[in-house]
């Protein structure tokens, strides 16, 4: 299976993230007085310091929204799909670079597909944002599908079917190669036009077909591609 075929068209992006901290450090003088003094002014400026990251923290925080999209159990193995927007670009993300003669748009926010595995979250090796992409707002078109999995780019072992959608997509039905099925409801993000599903693939079990469908079970797409 092509790279194409395992994850959807959107840029990946490898850069980390971090939060630089300054500490004030007081000036010692003579005498107990001074110094005691000193002392003090350097743990004020610390607490500001720190208020000012808590609270620089806590914006970003708001400035999420996020909607769980589906979990349960294969087997031992737990897994869990979660859609977050930031409304805003966090802190340490970096848009990446375009390939040349590629102009991207203005990003003004992101949205990221939160994936786990067994509590690991794929592609995390990527660092904090590998599984995000810029967006122009909350209400941009986005759309793709992917398998995704912590082994052999999402075609072996235990892994996950993640589509982002939009109406009238309501949910869409996995059938197997054994003939089983599995239906997931495509999930929305309030206050966006984001929506997504998510299917489990246990181990050994292999894709026949993928369709979607809108609320009244009209298909509206078909698709044999995935293994």
């Amino acid at each position: 299976m092509s790279d194409t075929q395992t994850k959807r068209t959107r840029w990946k992006v490898l850069a980390g993230a971090g939060v630089a901290a300054a500490a004030a450090t007081g000036i010692a003088l003579s005498g107990v007085a001074s110094a005691s003094a000193a002392t003090g002014a350097g743990t004020t400026a610390k607490t500001t310091q720190a208020t000012r990251v808590a609270n620089a923290v806590a914006s970003e925080r708001s400035d999420v929204t996020s909607v769980l999209v589906g979990q349960g159990r294969m087997g031992r193995v737990g897994w869990k799909v979660k859609l977050e927007y930031y409304r805003h670009l966090p802190h340490g993300y970096q848009v990446p670079t375009p390939p040349p003669g590629v102009k991207l748009p203005k990003y003004t926010g992101l949205l990221c597909e939160r994936m786990y595995l067994g509590g690991v979250r794929v592609d995390h090796q990527g660092g904090p944002w590998s599984d995000c992409q810029g967006v122009t707002g909350p209400t941009q078109p986005v759309g793709g599908e992917g398998l995704w999995g912590l082994t052999g780019k999402g075609t072996t072992g235990y892994r996950l079917f993640v589509g982002q959608d939009a109406p009238p997509v309501a949910y869409a039905v996995l059938t197997f190669t054994d003939g089983h099925h599995y239906r997931a409801d495509s999930v929305h993000l309030r206050g966006t036009a984001f929506n997504a599903f998510a299917i489990p693939i246990s181990k050994g079990r292999y894709i026949r077909s993928v369709d979607t469908f809108d609320a009244a079970g009209k298909r509206l797409s078909h698709e044999t591609y995935w293994h």
